[in-house]
């Protein structure tokens, strides 16, 4: 069966769109619309909020199919079956709602955690099948007329974190103007077709002629790092994703921003120096490459854009000599600089690396680990927008099993709260990892970086893993 007979808004068809960059990439991970992979329907990207005021079911409904015809985005098709893939426009049709009954859960504290609970639920269950537009999904969990929990979802091949806060944002600003307030306004903005294009136009420039000459020279000889896994993978096996959720004490995020203001960093070069001694330590290398992701918004024109922006970008830092922490970061603050100014959509890096830079995605021992510190605009984390109160289920602490998936090896991400909390996941192929395999990692990364606040300017530090960590960080 092709995807224009699995579209039913085929014949509807109104445009056609060049693929950005990251689209593009994705198709090298294509296993069909029905398997694993970067168009299966479980690579999906999700995010949740409290709802709390009378809320009409009628209008919700309207309002999500307001932000699916606002974002073009949300009901593009990469058609892959027709010589070079490229985008086909869908017209609007109405988004899926599904709602729940919670009301058996009465507290404060049952709702919060059942909230959190019914998020990981759709984050397990749902499918966003890729013929089937809009690629977005809203379920609602209502725990009475006043109180709710809502989750969005969409298709990876058409969102990323950032687009879930801006569709939320939107989705909230055409509620309360259906229900008659008439602020807030939407922001304008630009389709991301226009940002394939956009970005066709930039990539013929003097600009990136240079970036990929920086790229050529920075990964001459270089490859990933990988982490061992407990089994060895079998290439023809589903994986099975899991997540661990944990949290690090308030004292450890206090110390990390104290150390990144005074070397003039952010907080993410000190947790990715910690991460690079974290690999170090457990391969024992000193050549450490490994991919982060950065947001890929460097075009303020597209910052209310939603769509696929999120770019990998391999970090390479030399660890040999260094005489301390500070030393690190100092070195993994220049590589972090150095790539965002040479930011290229990865495809461009690939061409200009050496071909052994992927091959550690082939080994069967090992996988090559992504880490990120989340991107996105502050939306929505608690604001009264017309006649409902949004706040972000953003602290999330439940772990779970068979979850959305990721085209290959593993991830971890922080996100870091402003108001004083940090929070992570690691993302993992449950047949190559133990459970108990990811908390030790996680424990021993987090001493890493303890010791090390502790103690920049001193040698690196030794240490192991706590028996008496608190409940809150195991």
């Amino acid at each position: 069966m092709t995807l224009e007979q699995e579209s039913p808004a085929a014949d509807d068809v109104t445009d056609r769109r060049h693929l950005s960059a990251s689209q593009a990439f994705m198709c090298a991970f294509d296993q069909g619309n029905d398997e694993f992979g970067a168009f299966g329907p479980r690579n999906i990207v999700s995010a949740g909020w409290r709802l709390r005021g009378r809320l009409d079911l009628a209008t919700l409904q309207s309002a999500l199919d307001d932000v699916a015809a606002r974002h073009e985005g949300l009901r593009t098709l990469i058609v892959r079956d027709e010589g070079e893939p490229y985008g086909r426009v869908h017209p609007p049709s109405p988004v899926r709602l599904a709602v729940s009954d919670l009301s058996a859960a009465v507290t404060e504290a049952d709702r919060e955690r059942r909230a959190h609970e019914f998020l990981n639920e759709v984050e397990c269950a749902d499918r966003c099948r890729i013929g089937e537009m809009p690629l977005l999904r809203a379920s609602l969990g209502r725990f009475d007329d006043d109180d709710a929990v809502l989750v969005l979802v969409t298709h990876h091949s058409v969102s990323d974190a950032w687009s879930m806060h801006l569709i939320l944002r939107d989705l909230a600003t055409c509620y309360a103007n259906r229900r008659g307030f008439a602020e807030p306004r939407l922001p304008d903005m630009r389709q991301y077709g226009e940002h394939a294009s956009w970005q066709q136009e930039t990539l013929a420039g003097e600009r990136a002629v240079v970036a990929r000459e920086y790229w050529r020279t920075k990964l001459a000889g270089a490859k990933f790092v990988t982490i061992p896994t407990d089994r060895v993978r079998q290439p023809a096996r589903r994986p099975s994703y899991s997540v661990y959720r944990f949290s690090f004490d308030p004292q450890l995020f206090s110390a990390t921003n104290a150390l990144a203001r005074s070397m003039r960093s952010s907080s993410f070069m000190v947790l990715y120096a910690c991460y690079n001694l974290f690999l170090h330590r457990r391969t024992g290398a000193t050549d450490i490459v490994a991919p982060t992701f950065m947001a890929g918004r460097g075009e303020p024109a597209f910052h209310e854009t939603v769509g696929l922006f999120f770019n990998l970008v391999p970090m390479r830092t030399d660890v040999a000599g260094c005489a301390s922490f500070r030393d690190l970061v100092h070195r993994t603050r220049a590589t972090l600089l150095e790539a965002i100014s040479y930011e290229l959509p990865f495809r461009e890096v690939l061409l200009q690396a050496d071909p052994g830079l992927m091959e550690p995605f082939m080994d069967p021992h090992g996988v090559v680990n992504t880490f990120e510190v989340n991107h996105y605009p502050q939306t929505l984390e608690e604001e009264l927008i017309g006649d409902l109160r949004y706040t972000g289920l953003r602290r999330r602490l439940l772990s779970a099993t068979d979850t959305s998936e990721i085209p290959n090896g593993s991830l971890w991400d922080f996100d870091l709260d402003p108001a004083g909390d940090m929070v992570g996941v690691v993302k993992y192929d449950s047949f190559e990892f133990d459970e108990s395999t990811i908390v030790a990692m996680v424990a021993e990364y987090r001493e890493l970086l303890r010791a090390s606040l502790a103690s920049p300017d001193s040698a690196f530090p030794t240490c192991s893993n706590r028996e008496d960590a608190a409940p809150g960080e195991r």
